[in-house]
């Protein structure tokens, strides 16, 4: 018979501090291990606690198994600090993003994140054994792939016969039923039943074939430019034939998976379903052609697939759907510390064991941050999500998990996708639906913006699915039944919110699948005009639009600084608008786009004085003196990264003059308060096209790029401005 598990000697050290001690000092924690590996030392001498703390870091701080394995080799120690309500734990070494490895152990029950994580975390209905078994499930051996796909096959069966806001998002046919998709241009059969004659790809060479098929979200990473993919030269040899041995992990996994669900013949796969570009020179026509027309139909494929199954927590294509869990190493138990409370009161502080969540497994998850994933899982009416953790299932009813399959039927206060609730149709029935299609889409812009991409120029063509959805439910009616009063669309902009959706600015965004690296994509090819949020280049940037910036002025007095705030104005004349595409989606890739317009124009010469706010090499700030011989602050987001200075301090701000053009403006309301003079104020009530000449005129109109976003005072620019006819290309 085995001993009862019994604590290391520093957890022995940790209970007894917890059970005596209120908190710890700043600069003060407990060491409880030198490094993690030495962790999982104890862990495999069964220490309870250090089973818990190992468990909790493997689900809250590593979303791929590569950096797992990378922090294992680390020989950084394990902290563990603590107050009255709340035990964290961390490592003070940072990963090869800068990032520290932490996570808190517990939280006394009525106390809440300020981000609500708490909230949405995934707590066990009853206690782990360290059999684990009933839980978490091992896709490493075909008994945990079986009882994966069960459940699976239980929830597109509810979904399809149950949900009923799913249903009112499906495609029906003449009966009243879900329709049976047409199948895209190209699919692999993966042979049926495990066991069946190899996968192979199937052309529709007539009459449209209609079938149920699977689609794959994932990564490409080198997995898919070291393995098969179909070129020109095998397009008739894997029409016989696919050997899986040559394939990407992760496509060998998705068409085991779908043979073993048992559901579907048919997978759609980008790489093997799309005539990728080989080395043979006289293949790039054929490829682009290809490429071109199977773009436009991305949106159509995933709407109409039955399900997606997306490599969430893949890094790449060659680690593949089935990862291991770590996890499941050393399965953990509830432990109860015994303490008084500052009043001596006695109680129970209790340990549990953790679970996945969303937040770490799907929010932080590498291919959320991939832009065409984006499309691909909004587009998507059911999705399964294999993450190093656990396998997560989404549809527009039921978020949920192998682990708890039923228990989070709500998606009330869940993480919502961007784009959620733009193709849900509820704004069509509201009065404003024109202002909510500009909220919701230019929401979805912002996180957009951030995502990742292979090409930049793919930006555009990526969100072609998602804006003919829009397009089309702006007509109340299926896309077949068009009607010339949808609003057009530029570049992704929409016709009657140009006015605010030019006013963007970039801002730093944090991304924990990037280093930082400093890199441009000034030379990999047209993006979008200047004049578009799709033209931003450097990875580490976003965007944001202005009408998201409270615009007012902060006044000083007595008692502290106040603000004044009003609603921004948007004053700019839309004159003419001409965008030019790369192919024949008329919501794809653009080569040109010109946007004229009639507004406020001021030149910006010279700078007296210069700081860059934060160390990212994006914003400057000026100090100029206006017309009243005020001083005042111009806060300027260039849309690019710039460079230091040689001595590796500075930032070279690289223009020495440039022009501004009022886009949108706020009044400076002081009334009711004699008091509020704009005296020792700082204002921020305009927002300015930042503009650099081009040097082209045409009909007499000078033509402008676009550089950056301006924040200021009105008067410190336009005082002595004019209406000008320019433009922004």
């Amino acid at each position: 018979m085995s001993s009862e598990p019994s604590l290391c000697t520093a957890c022995k050290g940790l209970v007894h501090r917890l059970a005596t001690e209120p908190r710890t000092e700043p600069e003060d924690y407990v060491v409880v291990a030198e490094s993690f590996l030495k962790l999982e030392d104890s862990c495999a001498a069964r220490c309870p606690l250090c089973r818990l703390i190992r468990q909790k870091l493997v689900h809250d701080a590593f979303t791929t198994t590569k950096r797992f394995q990378d922090f294992r080799s680390v020989s950084a120690p394990i902290h563990v600090e603590f107050d009255e309500d709340t035990i964290w734990v961390y490592s003070p070494a940072q990963d090869e993003f800068g990032y520290t490895v932490e996570a808190t152990l517990y939280r006394r029950p009525e106390e809440k994140s300020d981000d609500g994580v708490d909230d949405l975390r995934l707590k066990p209905e009853r206690g782990i054994d360290d059999t684990g078994n009933g839980m978490i499930h091992s896709l490493q051996n075909d008994e945990g792939l079986e009882a994966v796909a069960a459940i699976a096959r239980d929830w597109i069966s509810n979904c399809l016969n149950r949900h009923m806001r799913c249903s009112t998002l499906a495609t029906l046919d003449q009966s009243g039923y879900r329709a049976v998709p047409i199948l895209p241009t190209r699919v692999i059969d993966v042979g049926g039943k495990p066991g069946a004659p190899k996968p192979r790809l199937v052309v529709q060479d007539g009459t449209p074939i209609q079938a149920e098929y699977f689609t794959l979200s994932y990564s490409w990473g080198g997995g898919v430019a070291a393995g098969t993919k179909l070129t020109p030269s095998n397009l008739e040899t894997m029409q016989q034939g696919i050997d899986m041995a040559s394939l990407p992990k992760t496509i060998q996994d998705a068409i085991i998976f779908t043979k073993k669900m048992g559901l579907v013949r048919y997978l759609w796969v980008d790489a093997l379903c799309i005539i990728q570009q080989s080395n043979d020179a006289s293949d790039d026509h054929t490829h682009k052609a290809d490429w071109a027309l199977e773009c436009a139909n991305f949106g159509r494929y995933y709407t109409g697939s039955l399900c997606t199954l997306a490599a969430t927590g893949s890094l790449s294509s060659d680690e593949g759907l089935f990862l291991d869990r770590p996890g499941l190493d050393y399965p953990a138990n509830t432990y109860t510390i015994q303490r008084h409370t500052q009043t001596g009161q006695p109680e129970s502080l209790v340990i549990e064991p953790s679970l996945p969540s969303w937040i770490s497994c799907i929010s932080k998850g590498p291919l959320t941050s991939r832009g065409w994933a984006m499309q691909e899982r909004a587009m998507s009416p059911r999705i399964l999500h294999f993450t190093v953790h656990a396998v997560f299932w989404e549809c527009a009813e039921l978020s949920a998990n192998e682990f708890q399959t039923e228990s989070l039927s709500s998606r009330i206060g869940w993480p919502r996708l961007p784009g959620e609730e733009l193709l849900s149709q509820r704004w069509l029935s509201e009065q404003s639906a024109e202002q909510r299609l500009h909220d919701s889409w230019y929401d979805l812009a912002v996180f957009y913006s951030g995502c990742q991409f292979t090409f930049p120029s793919d930006r555009l063509p990526a969100l072609s699915g998602m804006a003919k959805k829009v397009w089309a439910m702006c007509a109340e009616g299926p896309e077949a039944n068009l009607c010339l009063q949808q609003p057009k669309y530029y570049a992704g902009l929409w016709e009657g919110t140009i006015q605010r959706a030019i006013a963007w600015y970039s801002v730093w965004r944090v991304n924990r699948t990037l280093r930082y690296t400093h890199r441009s994509h000034q030379r990999d090819g047209y993006i979008a005009p200047s004049w578009s949020w799709a033209c931003l280049r450097d990875d580490h940037l976003q965007v944001r639009f202005a009408q998201s910036h409270q615009p007012g002025f902060a006044v000083y007095d007595d008692e502290g600084p106040r603000k004044i705030c009003t609603e921004w104005k948007f004053p700019l004349e839309i004159m003419d608008i001409k965008v030019e595409h790369t192919g024949p989606d008329p919501m794809g890739g653009v080569s040109y786009g010109k946007l004229r317009v009639n507004g406020m124009l001021a030149c910006v010469n010279g700078v007296e004085r210069e700081m860059t706010p934060s160390d990212r090499g994006h914003i400057f700030e000026f100090f100029r003196t206006s017309s009243s011989g005020e001083e005042h602050k111009l806060r300027i987001h260039l849309d690019s990264l710039v460079d230091r200075h040689a001595d590796g301090e500075r930032y070279i701000f690289p223009y020495k003059h440039f022009h501004c053009l009022l886009v949108a403006f706020a009044d400076e309301d002081t009334s009711g308060d004699e008091d509020l003079k704009l005296v020792g104020t700082q204002r921020v009530t305009t927002a300015a096209l930042a503009l650099r000449a081009t040097g082209i005129t045409m009909d007499g109109v000078e033509e402008y790029t676009r550089i950056g976003l301006v924040f200021a005072a009105r008067e410190v620019l336009f005082g002595e401005a004019v209406k000008t006819v320019v433009d922004i290309v």
